[in-house]
């Protein structure tokens, strides 16, 4: 049987997550041997995170939205205008409009 100091490389987060969670547990009320086990798998349960998010690149920033210029009118200075930010389509009310047809 693989050791399991030898198989957290290759646990997905979410399992690396539980496993810490576990012997978060353990450390406050496991027996005297689940407390020794906890003790010495935590330091590299936090290695591995640590190496996970050192691997991770960088988030990527947004670009800045585009501005728009209008034209000016009788030499009037250019206006420069924020592009309209984008909406979420509206929902659609249908069981509102079928009682108010229905009447």
């Amino acid at each position: 049987m693989t050791p399991l100091s030898e198989m957290i490389p290759a646990m997905p987060d979410a399992d690396l997550k539980t496993l810490r969670a576990n012997a978060e547990r353990l450390l406050v009320r496991g027996t005297a041997g689940q407390i020794a086990s906890a003790t010495d798998i935590l330091p590299m349960i936090e290695a591995e995170f640590a190496a996970r998010i050192a691997a991770k690149p960088p988030a990527k920033k947004r670009a800045p939205a585009k501005k728009k210029v209008v034209a000016a009118v009788d030499g009037a200075e250019p206006v420069v205008k924020a592009a309209p930010k984008k909406r979420a389509p509206a929902k659609k009310k249908i069981a509102a409009d079928a009682e108010t047809t229905a009447s």
